[in-house]
Parts: structure tokens; sequence; C-alpha cells
């Protein structure tokens, strides 16, 4: 396993202002939903008996990201609290067409540089996916460039170094052992996407994690108010 929070990855330098390190996304949040934070629960506990190779995503903070938004808008003024507040009308209105989706998480598994869990079904999530960005470039965000196809997932944790040392490089196939055949039975747990949150991502390096602030929910199926 590698590092996660590469220099590719960091949004801001070491000596850059707080506020480059916070940016605006479209997330989904299970927090309502407790078997999925059972479901998560189980997959931490698994990846606590490495911390020496990787960082358990902390129960407040587990999400699905649905969009990224480029943190300044289409006349360069950076996105704040007040600018997703503006924007959530015509994110609405895109999702008022859409019905909740219903999905299965995992099973759990390493990637290169993380614990991740697929979320399915694809096409839903993928229709879901091109709304939301329908919604945000309506209002006047500026988005990544789109994804041929939209890829559901959360992260369970996120690689804490390169494993680049023989031992290190054991614990790493013993975490992957682990996260393929540790949750059976039980690989997967059932939800329901009713809802994503407006919200703004702070990235932690010195913790290799993430958090956010709620800002504004927006309803799947609800009608633009």
């Amino acid at each position: 396993m590698r590092r996660f929070l590469t220099e590719k990855r960091l949004w801001a330098a070491a000596d850059a202002p707080d506020e480059e390190r916070i940016r605006p996304h479209v997330l989904w949040l299970p927090h309502d939903q407790p078997q999925v934070i059972e479901y998560f629960t189980r997959v931490r506990d698994i990846l606590d008996r490495y911390p020496d190779v990787i960082t358990p995503v902390a129960e407040p903070d587990l999400h699905m990201t649905a969009q990224k938004i480029n943190p300044l808008d289409g006349n360069g003024r950076r996105v704040d609290e007040q600018r997703l507040h503006d924007a959530a009308p015509a994110l609405q209105y895109e999702l008022s067409g859409l019905a909740p989706i219903d999905i299965e998480i995992g099973p759990p598994r390493a990637s290169a540089s993380a614990a991740v869990t697929d979320v399915w079904p694809e096409p839903g999530l993928h229709e879901c996916y091109l709304r939301v960005r329908t919604g945000l470039l309506a209002a006047g965000l500026t988005l990544p460039p789109e994804e041929t196809y939209h890829w559901g997932h959360m992260s369970a944790g996120y690689g804490l170094t390169d494993t680049d040392t023989p031992e290190l490089a054991k614990r790493s196939d013993h975490l992957a052992s682990e996260l393929g055949r540790g949750l059976r039975p039980g690989s997967r747990v059932s939800a329901t996407v009713s809802s994503l949150w407006l919200v703004l991502e702070k990235q932690h390096p010195d913790a290799n994690t993430y958090t956010f602030r709620r800002i504004r929910e927006i309803h799947l199926g609800r009608p633009r108010q």
C-alpha cells in the first residue's frame, strides 16, 4: 500500500492559508442509516489492527463523494458557504426528478492507497452524478472534467505510508487479506440515497484524513421550493 495524501493529492502547500485546504463538495452521508454505520464499524475494527499502515476514517467523516467542486466559481469568486446556499436551488431542481436510489455497499478491499468499498448499482449512481453536474454548472460553479463513468465508492481508511520495507509489505498483505474475508458473512450492506449534501470539506495532511462541514441538504425526488 502507498501513502494516500501524496503531493499530487494535497490541496495546498504547508505554508498556505487555511482556506486553501477547504474545498466544496457534494456528498452522500450515511449517518441516518444505522446499518451502514455498524458495517463500517466492523471494517474499522480490522483497520485498527494496522495503525502503522492505514488511517481509518472516523464515523463522523464517512461519506461517498457525488461530485467535487472547484474552489473558484465561474466568476473567479471563492466558493464559500453563501455560494453553496445560492447554488442549492439549481441542484434541487435537477434532483427533483430523480427518485431515491437503493444501493449496496461492499465488500471492502485494499486499493493501491486506501481501503475502499464499491457502491452499486452503477447506472443509478451515474445518472445521479450527471444530474448533480448539470445543476452545479447551471448555478455558475466550475467542476473537474466529466468522468466517462462515475465510480461510486466509500473510503474506510487512507494509506498512511509507503509500505516499502519487508515488514510493512507483509503487514499490508495481511491487511488486504483480512479485508477480503473479515466481514464474511455480511460483506455487503444495503442503504438508500435519498439526499445529498453540499459541504465544505477540509483536508488534514498531518492527520491523514478529511473532515467536512454540512451546508445544505438536497433531497432526491423533492420538487424545487
